[in-house]
């Protein structure tokens, strides 16, 4: 009986190995086929598809997060949020990535989540998790806004320089639309980019007054903006703008000069104001890693929820005290 078995079972052996030996070739022959398109369809999306939108990232930027959606369009109600949200946003366009402030918000919710969830199982703390999340959040705020100010900064510093050539090409008879296009060829980013889309936007029909609308709208530099209602009126009426031009251009020297002045007079508070809104974070972090349950007597009680929440409320009126007191308006 039991050699039965045995040669049953070497049968069944056999016969297994003649039918995987007989599909192997199918199943490799199938492989390369999926391989060859999946290839051909990946060089097909990256010759077809814009600059920023391919991959899953670019996906992301591009479609946002479905579920996040409803809560991300109230968050947005929050004037606080809506600004990070639009500064963000301001960001990723100043860097050649454009995207929906909706979509920005659903990507902040998102890697909010993931990390809580992922500090979470690491040390099994709910308010670490938070707070390392809420710090992450805030780093990204920051890198926002620290590169928004680095394009205004860099757009501002090439705006004396296109006056100067503006007023130039007035007094060798150039038109408003043979300037722009003259200095659009010119100027390096980002101003450059600015002026050759309001160049194109003249060449495909738009007034002159229109497209200067749509380039001060974009810039948002009060700099700019003198010299932009200028323009409109020398297109209406005609006449000389060197001399008006280069007194612009002077000031917009003058007013650049005076917020490096006040940047350089001002790093130390602004430090200040960093580490007082990133310390209380930091500092509740280690000590829920360090020494567990130590911060429960916060949560246990309705004494230590209402002391947490004094503290949270009286850290950001500090913060926007800081902030109002730093924020000087050149405008």
């Amino acid at each position: 009986m039991a050699l039965v078995s045995f040669a049953f079972l070497m049968m069944a052996v056999v016969a297994s190995a003649l039918c995987g030996a007989a599909a192997l070739p199918v199943m490799l022959t199938q492989l390369g086929r999926a391989t060859r398109r999946s290839r051909i369809q990946t060089q097909l999306v990256d010759v077809g598809a814009d600059e920023g939108h391919t991959g899953f990232l670019g996906e992301l930027r591009r479609r946002g997060v479905a579920v996040l959606r409803p809560c991300a369009r109230r968050l947005l109600r929050v004037s606080l949020v809506h600004r990070k949200c639009t500064c963000c946003a301001q960001a990723l366009a100043a860097r050649g990535q454009t995207t929906e402030i909706p979509v920005v918000c659903e990507l902040l919710l998102l890697t909010f989540c993931v990390v809580t969830l992922v500090v979470f199982v690491l040390t099994g703390m709910f308010v670490t998790a938070i707070c390392v999340a809420a710090l992450v959040i805030g780093l990204v705020f920051g890198k926002a806004q620290k590169t928004l100010d680095e394009w205004e900064t860099c757009l501002v510093e090439q705006i004396p320089d296109v006056l100067h050539s503006l007023g130039i090409c007035f007094s060798a008879g150039y038109s408003l639309q043979q300037a722009f296009e003259q200095i659009a060829r010119d100027t390096p980013d980002p101003l450059g980019s600015e002026l050759r889309q309001a160049s194109f936007d003249v060449c495909a029909g738009r007034s002159i007054e229109e497209a200067l609308s749509a380039l001060e709208k974009r810039t948002k530099a009060a700099d700019l903006c003198f010299a932009i209602i200028a323009l409109e009126i020398q297109h209406r009426t005609g006449g000389g703008l060197r001399e008006l031009l280069e007194s612009a251009a002077d000031a917009v020297i003058a007013s650049a000069d005076l917020r490096r002045q006040l940047t350089v007079q001002t790093a130390q508070a602004r430090l200040s104001a960093k580490v007082v809104t990133v310390l209380p974070l930091a500092l509740v972090a280690v000590l829920s890693v360090a020494m567990e349950g130590y911060l429960q007597s916060f949560f246990s009680s309705a004494a230590g929820l209402a002391v947490l929440f004094i503290a949270l409320g009286m850290e950001c009126v500090g913060v926007l005290l800081i902030r109002r007191i730093l924020g000087v308006d050149l405008g």
